[in-house]
C-alpha cells in the first residue's frame, strides 16, 4: 500500500453499505459485553479503545467450526496458512505480523514456543474446551509484554456457573472424520465447576501436492486430537473466591516432507502435547481495591518420527511457570491497573535422542495502567517495563484517546509501541542460533471511528506499524538475524449486529505489509481479507452461511503466487426437543481447490452430521 489513502477510497463503498444497514436497522436493548484483554481491566466493549472483537459460547456454536483457526479466519486482520490438512502446522498473522509476533493466551497464559519455530499451537487447540475468545489487534505490549505486535488472542476456557447441565454430542463427517464431545458444568452453592472432554479423529487428506513436491509419500495424512479442561472454584465469602484450572490438548498428526533426502515409502508423525495448570485467588480487599493472583505450570511437548529410507526423529519441550499479581482501583471515572508478572521459561530439544539444547532464563516485568470514561472523553494510558535475562529492558506504552461525537459515533486515536523477544531456540540452538539477537520493537499510529447502537458494532480503524530489527533465518549465514524492517499500513473494518431473528458478523482488512529493507510483499500475507457470516432463526431451524475471500500473496522465493480464493461454508440446526438437537454444516460448498502454503492441499468438500444433548440437573 504505498499509499494508504487508496485502501481508504477502497473501503469506502462497503463501510458506507454497513454502516446504512446498521442505522436502518432496529436497535435491540442487550446485556453490554464485557472484555478484559484490552486493558487488564473489566470494560464495556463499546468502551475500548484498541480495536477488540470477542467471539462468545454462542457464536463458537453457530460457527460449528472444530479448531481456532478456521474460527478466527472470520476475524478482521487474522490470516492463518497450514501445510496440509487438519493438524497441519499452521501460523498465523495477525496485522500482517506473524506468530511470533501475535501473542496468544490461553487463560492468561503464553502459548509462544522457545524453539526453533516461535509458533503457537493453534491448530490442536479444539473449541469444545473454549468458553470465549477476545482478539485486540495492535501494539499492546505495554499491556501483556513481549510479542503482542500484531496483537493478542486470548483464549479462555470453559467455567462453572449457573444451573448445573450435563452435555453431549457426537458427529461423523467426509474423510473419516468423526468427534465426540461429553460434558457438565454449573455451580452448587460456594462451588463452580466445569469439565469437558473431546475426541476427533479424522483420516484426512494427502496432504503434499504431487505435481508440486518432490518424493513425498501419496499416503493420507491423519490426525487425532484428544483434549479436556477442568474449572474449579471455590467462593470462601462474597468477596474472596479460590480457583484451579486445568487444560491438555494432545494432538497426534502425520505428515509429508518433500526433497531429494525423502522417499515416497517415508512415513512421517509427530505428536503435540499441552499441558496447562493453574491456582488462583480473587479478593475484593476494600469497595475500591480488587487483586487477583495466580500460578501456572505449562508445557508443551513436540515429537515428530521418519521411518523410511533416514529414520529421524526430534523432540523439544517447553516449560513456563508464570507468576502473576494484578490490582484494580475503581475511583470515580477512573480505573486504575497495576501488577507484576515473574516467568521461568525453558527449552529442552534433542535430534534422535541426543542432546542439542537445553536452556533456561527467567523474565520479570512490572506494569500499571489507568482508563478514565466521563461524558465524551475515554482516555487509555498504559506503561510496562521486561527485564528478559541475558537481553536488554524493554519499555513500552500505549496511549489512546477517545472522543464520543454523539450517543452513536466515536472517534478513537492512539499511539503504541511493542517489542518481542527473541526465544532460547532462536538465540542457542547449537545449529542456527544467534546470541547476539536483539529485540524486535514497533511503534503504530492508529485512527479509528466506532458506530454503536443497541446489538450493533461497526468499527473501522486505519493503522501504521513500523517494525524494526525483525527476527528471520538468514540464508546467507544459515543462522536467525536481525535482518529487516517491516512496514504495514492498512484499514480493518468490523462489524457485529442482529437484525430481528438474524445475527450478522463481517470482516473487511486491507493492508500493504511490507519488507522495507527490500521493497517486496511479506510472503503469505494478502492485501485483500473479508469475511461475512449469516445466522437466521426459523422457528425450531437455525440456518447460517460464511464467505470468507483471501487476496492473492506471494509464497517463499523460488515458487509461485498462490492465487486469491473463496471459501463458502453452509450450516444447519433443528432443535428436535428441549433436550436434543441435530446439526449438520458443509465446508467449502464449492469445492475450491486452493493453497495457503504452496505445495500442500486444503481440504476439499465435507459433509458433517451430528447430535447433541444438553439437560438441565437437580440441584442436590
Amino acid at each position: 500500500m504505498k499509499n494508504p489513502s487508496i485502501c481508504a477510497r477502497s473501503a469506502v463503498p462497503v463501510l458506507s453499505a454497513l454502516t446504512l444497514v446498521s442505522v436502518q436497522a432496529l436497535a435491540q436493548t442487550a446485556n453490554p459485553e464485557l472484555v478484559v484483554t484490552a486493558s487488564r481491566t473489566e470494560q464495556i466493549l463499546t468502551d475500548v479503545l484498541p480495536h477488540t472483537t470477542v467471539l462468545g459460547r454462542a457464536a463458537i456454536e453457530q460457527s460449528q467450526v472444530l479448531d481456532l483457526p478456521s474460527l478466527l479466519s472470520r476475524e478482521a486482520g487474522f490470516q492463518f496458512t497450514q501445510t496440509g490438512g487438519r493438524g497441519g502446522q499452521a501460523t498465523a498473522f495477525l496485522r500482517g505480523a506473524a506468530s511470533l509476533q501475535v501473542l496468544v493466551l490461553v487463560d492468561g497464559v503464553p502459548m509462544t514456543k522457545q524453539d526453533t519455530t516461535g509458533a503457537v499451537s493453534l491448530e490442536h487447540i479444539m473449541l469444545d474446551q473454549v468458553d470465549r475468545i477476545e482478539i485486540v489487534r495492535g501494539n499492546v505490549s505495554a499491556i501483556h509484554g513481549s510479542g503482542a505486535v500484531g496483537g493478542v488472542i486470548q483464549v479462555f476456557t470453559r467455567q462453572g456457573a449457573g444451573h448445573p447441565t450435563l452435555s453431549a454430542s457426537m458427529e461423523q463427517g467426509s474423510l473419516g472424520t468423526s468427534k465426540a464431545q461429553i460434558g457438565t458444568q454449573g455451580a452448587v452453592g460456594k462451588l463452580g465447576y466445569s469439565v469437558s472432554v473431546s475426541r476427533l479423529d479424522t483420516r484426512g487428506i494427502n496432504a503434499a501436492n504431487l505435481s508440486q513436491t518432490v518424493n513425498a509419500n501419496p499416503d493420507t495424512d491423519g490426525y487425532t486430537n484428544e483434549s479436556r479442561s477442568l474449572a474449579l472454584s471455590y467462593k470462601l465469602n462474597a468477596n474472596h473466591q479460590l480457583g484451579l484450572r486445568s487444560t491438555q490438548f494432545n494432538g497426534r498428526f502425520d505428515y509429508d516432507v518433500s526433497g531429494s533426502f525423502s522417499s515416497p515409502q517415508d512415513v512421517h508423525k509427530g505428536g503435540t502435547k499441552i499441558d496447562s495448570n493453574s491456582l488462583f485467588w480473587t479478593g475484593r480487599l476494600s469497595s475500591i481495591w480488587s487483586t487477583r493472583l495466580s500460578y501456572t505450570d505449562a508445557k508443551e511437548r513436540n515429537t515428530t518420527q521418519t521411518v523410511g529410507l533416514y529414520p529421524f526423529g526430534t523432540e523439544a519441550e517447553t516449560r513456563s511457570k508464570v507468576t502473576a499479581w494484578n490490582n484494580q482501583f475503581d475511583w470515580g471515572p477512573w480505573v486504575l491497573s497495576m501488577g507484576a508478572d515473574h516467568q521461568t521459561q525453558g527449552i529442552d530439544m534433542a535430534t534422535d535422542g541426543v542432546s542439542g539444547l537445553s536452556r533456561q532464563r527467567t523474565a520479570s516485568a512490572i506494569y500499571g495502567g489507568a482508563v478514565f470514561n466521563l461524558n465524551a472523553h475515554g482516555l487509555q494510558l498504559n506503561a510496562r517495563r521486561d527485564e528478559v535475562q541475558g537481553l536488554a529492558k524493554n519499555d513500552s506504552v500505549y496511549l489512546g484517546y477517545g472522543f464520543n461525537l454523539n450517543r452513536q459515533w466515536k472517534l478513537i486515536a492512539s499511539h503504541s509501541t511493542a517489542f518481542n523477544v527473541p526465544p532460547l531456540g532462536y538465540l542457542f540452538d547449537p545449529y542456527s542460533g544467534n546470541p547476539d539477537l536483539r529485540p524486535e520493537s514497533a511503534k503504530t499510529q492508529e485512527l479509528g471511528l466506532q458506530w454503536a447502537q443497541g446489538q450493533h458494532r461497526l468499527r473501522s480503524t486505519w493503522f501504521d506499524t513500523r517494525t524494526r530489527d525483525l527476527l528471520l533465518y538468514d540464508f546467507n549465514t544459515w543462522q536467525f538475524g536481525n535482518v529487516s524492517r517491516v512496514k504495514n499500513q492498512g484499514i480493518e473494518t468490523s462489524y457485529s449486529g442482529r437484525f430481528d431473528k438474524t445475527d450478522v458478523r463481517a470482516s473487511l482488512s486491507l493492508q500493504d505489509p511490507v519488507n522495507e529493507s527490500t521493497g517486496l510483499q511479506l510472503v503469505r500475507r494478502a492485501k485483500t481479507l473479508a469475511s461475512v457470516s449469516v445466522s437466521q432463526s426459523l422457528g425450531l431451524w437455525t440456518l447460517g452461511g460464511s464467505v470468507r475471500y483471501t487476496g492473492a500473496r506471494p509464497d517463499v522465493a523460488g515458487v509461485p503466487e498462490l492465487p486469491s480464493n473463496v471459501l463458502v461454508d453452509l450450516t444447519a440446526r433443528y432443535v428436535l426437543s428441549p433436550d436434543w438437537t441435530v446439526f449438520g454444516r458443509v465446508e467449502n460448498l464449492t469445492d475450491a481447490r486452493y493453497q495457503t502454503a504452496y505445495g500442500y492441499n486444503q481440504l476439499p468438500r465435507t459433509l458433517t452430521v451430528g447430535l447433541s444433548w444438553k439437560t438441565k440437573l437437580a440441584r442436590p
